[in-house]
């Protein structure tokens, strides 16, 4: 269902219980979700089945989804779904506010009154204390992604720790977003291709931005920091904007450890929950606070890390982490397909392989133009 302005209406019998999956697909705001008179029992978020626990109303950042169950045991009639926007003064009436409709199967009475109030959107507190709720289910029989078999992180090593601040700047008269005051220049040469073929000469330099401080000033380039293979490795997220932020990171899940005010420092680690954090991929930031995280590198590649919000990634706040494995085992990763598009400085005429066909599926290999 996607909610809008104009009511979608949804069946539902009385006395049964619905499992509902809420997804925040959009490109900027946070929402707050809710269903008039009707609780929400939270169970999952990300493949993560998390602690139940009985809600009014949840927040969904950009990227995030969750699933709740939601039991039909009001009297038969039309209820109010709403998602509205955080950190922003919107009247009902606004477009930025989704409505939907519960609607018993026997109703006869449309849903009155004003639509369902949630917590004051510019209540930082409120949020940050929910998402400090969230926790996994330890008592659930799923999968374990910790490779050490247990959802316990308290007793792994840390190989490596990044300090990543997502801040505005202005570089050459543009108002740029930028990851440790560097805002990512997308090359001409996709960057497994010249990883593979170059090792990446010409095209980026492994390494030559801090991911534990920022530049002095602020700058254009092509970020690309070394992760450790089956390493862990902490990020601790800074949010130097005026906006809630959400990162997401290609090819892992990480579990979310803890969430604070202000400056980080090492001595922030003893309120982290490493008991039973939530495993997800899409994490949020809050504005002047710090989010932080651990990733089990076990997966060799070229990965992703960016603001889900789509102008700060757009306008630069992205870097990758290679995690390099050098066992050619094809089952850790595959060699480059036969049909492999070549560009930039890797030509095909350099190399003795021949095109048959063009493939335009999308491919970490792919060379992707994006206008900035």
């Amino acid at each position: 269902m996607l909610l809008s302005q104009t009511p979608i209406f949804t069946n539902y019998f009385i006395d049964e219980t619905y499992l509902i999956r809420i997804s925040n697909v959009g490109t900027q705001w946070s929402i707050n979700f809710r269903i008039q008179n009707h609780q929400m029992l939270l169970v999952e978020t990300e493949g993560s089945y998390t602690s139940q626990k009985m809600l009014d109303s949840i927040d969904i950042h950009v990227g995030q989804s969750y699933s709740v169950l939601v039991t039909t045991n009001q009297p038969e009639a039309d209820y109010y779904i709403v998602a509205s926007p955080k950190m922003v003064n919107t009247p009902d009436s606004s477009n930025l506010v989704g409505v939907g409709v519960l609607h018993y199967e026997a109703s006869t009475t449309p849903a009155q009154g004003p639509l369902p109030a949630g917590p004051d959107p510019f209540d930082l507190d409120f949020s940050v204390n929910q998402a400090k709720s969230i926790r996994w289910n330890l008592t659930a029989g799923a999968a374990r992604p910790n490779p050490q078999g247990t959802f316990n992180v308290s007793n792994v090593t840390l190989s490596q720790t990044f300090i990543l601040q997502g801040s505005l700047a202005e570089i050459n008269r543009s108002i740029r977003y930028t990851v440790n005051n560097v805002s990512y220049r997308v090359p001409n040469t996709a960057l497994k291709l010249a990883d593979y073929y170059k090792n990446g000469t010409g095209t980026y330099q492994l390494d030559a931005y801090s991911a534990n401080s920022s530049n002095p000033i602020a700058i254009d380039g092509t970020f690309v920091i070394s992760g450790a293979h089956n390493g862990w490795l902490e990020i601790v997220f800074k949010n130097n904007l005026k906006a809630i932020d959400t990162w997401h990171l290609d090819g892992f899940g990480f579990y979310v450890v803890g969430f604070g005010d202000g400056e980080w420092t090492p001595d922030m680690r003893s309120t982290y929950n490493l008991y039973d954090p939530v495993v997800r991929s899409t994490v949020q930031v809050y504005p002047g606070g710090w989010t932080v995280v651990y990733a089990y590198l076990d997966n060799p590649g070229m990965w992703n890390l960016r603001s889900q919000v789509l102008k700060h990634w757009y306008l630069g706040q992205e870097l990758y982490i290679r995690v390099y494995d050098p066992d050619p085992n094809p089952a850790k990763e595959r060699q480059p397909p036969s049909n492999l598009l070549y560009c930039g400085m890797v030509h095909r005429s350099f190399y003795s392989h021949t095109l048959f066909t063009i493939s335009l599926s999308l491919s970490v290999y792919l060379c992707i133009y994006r206008e900035r």
